[in-house]
């Protein structure tokens, strides 16, 4: 069942680790094996987030379904079962990507269960660091059970190592899951140090309120919500904000500036580096693949790119942001657009046969909100003859009869100078941390747990907090909102334009109950088959979970 594959993360580890057979009885025992155990648990978080976001960002209202790549040698279905979590058609319990993110996070799950269980037998670890590591790991522990309790409701509760195979497991209620989840990062909490006193990229206290008041947020939401979850998350996100260990950097774009990934913004992160990952040999590199989602092939689909070019690096439309995301900025007066997206691009080598030479404006889109006109665009192509101009209407994908271009701007705010060019016999290679938590997110997590306590007022004060950043110089004025104007709509909104990429939007959606109503007015192809309906907020247990249980390990409803 579950943990006869649960118990490998331990086994990797080990593996990865003990270069002279030592058991796992006398490594751990040690305070170097034993802080290295804790390490592996941190390392889980690459397991789950390193690869492709199916879960998170198919389905939804600001990206659809794409063009697939192969990674990894192979395509495995990827059109198939990405299309099952997109448009919701014939999704089923053999979901590949479903089961594989299912696996990954109760060995992730495991992992931790492994050094929570063997903290006890450490010899040489004073206490105080003991309990810290303890603290460190069961943050973990309950940010994988949030993830698992979100996708697939009521889950088992598993917190005990497993060191032999376990045949049968009980799926605990929902509300029980959540009622673990919140007494975890309780207990947790007195012995997380403050962001000050803490290594960069590890679990702190301000991580644990952070978590703690999303997941309150979310319970909110749930039949079985207490009647204080949306003040207390207002609470914990207003103590997070107001502790001083953490501030927005001047501007969005500053957030996203190459190498500044450790900056006072940063929350938590999961923790990238080139050498570590051994990407600079292409030897299957473990990065991850954040700054090559959401693009698209320059080199398939424009002359003048070649394939292997670290102007633009490899890009793929697995992703591809639907014209509503784009349609949710401001341009004239929001920086983010800019920042986010890439609009212009030149060419990288010359095409002497078609006059191309490296250099020249090769692909412009004109924003969408702006004025471009006939003119406009004789203009543009005057100065720059071998420019391809693609307005709004085409920004869509060029499958299956969609009649789309294919092109559209690229979300560039993960670019990463430092990955290496994708092979199809690699794994990805994005060397930039992946942000989970972030300061302006929790000033959006604020904003919608005030905005659900009735108080739009002071709503709108965090809200304004993020888009004073985020205007352009001059601009803030025409940013800011008002009381009247919030609803869970222009909070939706607004995550959109601060979050874009940063896998978030499926939770969102579906905790705010905005799932269906959305994806189907904005995801074209998910609008196309009309198939979403009210069970497909929970995914379906993989089928051969089940069928490994020697008891009865019950389906969610609606699903085969």
């Amino acid at each position: 069942m579950l943990f006869a594959m649960g118990a490998t993360s331990c086994e990797d580890f080990l593996r990865e680790e003990n270069k002279s057979n030592i058991t796992a009885e006398n490594y751990f025992v040690a305070a170097d094996g034993y802080e290295s155990l804790v390490t592996a648990s941190y390392s889980t978080l690459r397991d789950v987030w390193g690869d492709d976001p199916w879960l998170f960002c198919l389905g939804v209202d600001i990206y659809t379904r794409g063009e697939s790549e192969i990674i990894g040698g192979s395509y495995e279905s990827r059109d198939v079962r990405s299309s099952e979590l997109n448009e919701y058609k014939n999704l089923n319990s053999t979901n590949t990507f479903v089961y594989d993110f299912y696996r990954f996070v109760y060995r992730a799950i495991q992992t931790c269960n492994t050094a929570i269980a063997r903290a006890d037998n450490v010899q040489d670890l004073d206490s105080e660091r003991k309990e810290q590591l303890l603290a460190e790991v069961r943050f973990l522990r309950a940010y994988f059970y949030y993830l698992l309790v979100e996708q697939f409701g009521g889950v088992p509760i598993v917190e005990e190592e497993i060191i032999t195979v376990v045949t049968h497991f009980e799926r605990a209620s929902e509300e029980a899951v959540y009622q673990f989840i919140i007494g975890e990062l309780e207990a947790a909490l007195p012995n997380l140090p403050s962001a000050a006193n803490a290594v960069f990229g590890r679990a702190t206290s301000g991580a644990a309120k952070n978590l703690l008041a999303l997941v309150h947020l979310t319970r909110g939401y749930k039949p079985f919500a207490a009647s204080n979850d949306f003040s207390r998350a207002a609470a914990l996100a207003d103590e997070v904000i107001n502790s001083g260990d953490y501030a927005l950097l001047e501007t969005f774009e500053d957030v996203f500036t190459p190498g500044n990934e450790t900056n006072s913004e940063i929350i938590f992160s999961i923790q990238y580096d080139a050498g570590s990952l051994g990407v600079t040999g292409q030897n299957r590199p473990d990065g991850n693949g954040q700054s090559a989602h959401f693009g698209w092939e320059l080199w398939t689909k424009e002359q003048g790119f070649e394939r292997e070019n670290p102007t633009y690096n490899w890009k793929k439309s697995q992703f591809t942001p639907t014209p509503f995301l784009y349609s949710l900025f401001n341009t004239s007066v929001d920086s983010r657009y800019d920042v986010t997206f890439l609009s212009e691009f030149y060419a990288t080598t010359d095409v002497a046969s078609q006059g191309i030479h490296k250099g020249d404006l090769k692909v412009y889109f004109p924003k969408w909100d702006e004025e471009f006109t006939t003119e406009d665009e004789a203009a543009l192509k005057a100065e720059h003859p071998n420019v391809n101009i693609y307005r709004y209407e085409t920004w869509k994908q060029d499958i299956e009869n969609v009649g789309g271009s294919g092109k559209f701007p690229m979300v560039w705010k993960f670019h990463d100078p430092d990955a290496v060019f994708h092979a199809n016999t690699t794994n990805y290679t994005g060397t930039r941390d992946i942000f989970l938590f972030r300061l302006a997110e929790t000033y959006l997590i604020a904003a919608e747990a005030y905005h659900k306590s009735g108080d739009n007022s002071t709503s709108a004060e965090r809200i304004n907090e993020v888009r004073r950043r985020a205007a352009i110089s001059g601009k803030e004025s025409d940013m800011k909102i008002t009381a009247a104007e919030v609803d869970i709509d222009f909070i939706l909104d607004e995550r959109g334009r601060e979050l874009v990429g940063e896998y978030k939007r499926w939770m969102d959606l579906k905790r705010t109950g905005k799932l269906i109503e959305r994806t189907l007015l904005h995801n074209n192809l998910a609008a196309r088959e009309s198939q979403l309906n009210e069970h497909h907020v929970l995914r379906p247990i993989p089928q051969s979970i089940i069928d490994r249980d020697s008891g009865e390990f019950p389906q969610n409803p609606q699903y085969n």
